[in-house]
């Protein structure tokens, strides 16, 4: 098998020591020069080299390519993408091959891309999560697109991807560009999971007093369950980290945050679609919040210092609450995703999706398993259900930030108890006579109800 990477950035060079690996032969080219010797020298000193050929314009890489040509993008999203493939049009590609995006490109520019280049080369989208580590090892591959070129590369795909069980963790989600949507979904997913564990361990350590490394035990000993995943892992290690004057690594590092732009378009997304996903949302907005000070605002947002209170936080409680609402964190990803391919009818397979994520992605978890049995299974809760209320309010009460955990409890009871909602459809028609929706799906007035003398002016 024969397949070219351009872009050989942290990512592409690890994928393509992995692609060499799996037995693909790579032909590679970025346009810096020292990116490709870096990437041989590493191919020599694994004994790979053989199956690695550096080239130093994208036309010899066309050239040295056999018919139809497999050709994979790892370069910055944005305008980088579309010069790069009109690069290759000009190098020599044609209608038969294809040209797979998977870098981090926002799901529209793949719609866009896929009609603009129709006539001159198959144009994929495939999302790519697990870092560096994942790329070289084995990552999550979100691929999306009926092209025929897919046939041709699909066996080898699952052999570079992690697998779970025995089973790849590449899969073609559904069409067009929807397995862009699905990785910028699983960013989303990741902000709120990170964003959620940020604020337990504040919890414990500003609530309870507990030291960072009391609290890496606590998310250590969470790990040797169902809790087991990747963030809540790295989060332990984290937190037991010390310098040399025992200083704790927590304690060394600003607050600011920053963000690549997925998290940010899975809100922009959720609101487009009218589909709410406040773990989310609450998550971006968290990040956004440490940086406020550097904004023009910063005088109207910034205000005095507040002191907070010790709270008594029972831990198998804090447990329950925390799976619950990394549950809650999935199931409003999966209902993005799910509205977006009945709007964009894209017939994207939900268990496939988790499929890519059960391993060498950032999200991967083992209560998966969990999150596949979907509502159900979050409404035989209830022992997690009344612990998430619990500590939500004792969370609250210490005067700290909890953004996630907060807006996971109001997201489950919104869904789950009655709505306030009467009350604002009355006060839209009763300003603007939008009109309101009865409880029979009668639509009217409140002048059709009741009799009003006369409106507050």
């Amino acid at each position: 098998m024969q397949v070219a990477l351009v872009g050989l950035g942290v990512m592409g060079k690890n994928l393509a020591l992995n692609l060499i690996e799996k037995g693909i032969t790579l032909v590679a080219y970025d346009k810096n020069p020292h990116a490709g010797e870096e990437l041989l020298s590493c191919a020599k000193s694994q004994g790979m080299a053989d199956r690695l050929h550096i080239v130093s314009d994208l036309r010899d890489m066309v050239k040295r390519l056999e018919v139809p040509r497999s050709i994979l993008l790892l370069v910055p999203a944005g305008e980088l993408v579309d010069t790069v493939c009109n690069e290759l049009v000009d190098a020599g590609v044609d209608c038969n091959d294809m040209i797979v995006d998977c870098g981090n490109s926002n799901y529209k520019d793949g719609i866009t891309r896929k009609l603009k280049y129709q006539n001159k080369f198959e144009f994929a989208t495939m999302g790519i999560s697990g870092g560096a580590e994942g790329a070289r090892h084995g990552p999550a591959m979100m691929a999306s697109g009926s092209e025929g070129g897919w046939e041709r590369i699909e066996p080898w795909f699952e052999k570079v991807a992690a697998s779970y069980n025995g089973d790849s963790c590449f899969a073609r989600v559904g069409q067009s560009a929807s397995g862009h949507f699905v990785k910028m979904v699983h960013n989303g997913i990741e902000y709120a999971l990170m964003q959620l564990i940020a604020e337990v361990y504040q919890l414990l350590r500003l609530g309870t007093g507990r030291s960072p490394k009391e609290v890496a035990a606590i998310f250590d000993d969470w790990s040797k369950g169902q809790l087991n995943s990747y963030l809540l892992s790295i989060s332990s290690h984290i937190l037991s980290l010390e310098n040399q004057k025992n200083v704790p690594l927590a304690d060394l590092i600003d607050n600011k945050v920053g963000a690549k732009g997925t998290g940010l378009w899975t809100a922009q997304n959720a609101l487009e679609l009218g589909i709410a996903v406040p773990s989310l949302v609450a998550a971006v907005q968290a990040r956004h919040l440490t940086n406020a000070c550097d904004t023009t605002a910063a005088q109207e947002m910034t205000y005095a210092t507040k002191s907070t209170n010790n709270v008594d936080i029972d831990l198998e409680e804090l447990k329950d609450a925390f799976t619950l609402a990394s549950l809650l964190a999935y199931r409003q990803g999966l209902a993005l995703i799910k509205g977006a391919s009945r709007t964009h009818q894209w017939k994207v397979d939900l268990s496939k999706t988790l499929q890519t994520w059960r391993a060498g992605c950032i999200i991967r978890a083992d209560y998966l398993d969990s999150v596949a049995q979907g509502v159900e299974f979050i409404d035989s809760l209830d022992k997690e259900a009344a612990a998430l209320r619990k500590v939500t309010g004792q969370a609250i009460m210490s005067g700290l930030a909890f953004p996630v955990l907060s807006s996971s409890q109001t997201y489950l009871a919104t869904l789950t108890t009655p709505s306030n909602g009467h009350l604002v459809q009355a006060q839209r028609d009763y300003f603007g006579e939008h009109g309101i929706k009865t409880h029979s799906g009668e639509m009217c007035h409140l002048t059709d109800l009741v009799e009003i003398d006369a409106k507050v002016r």
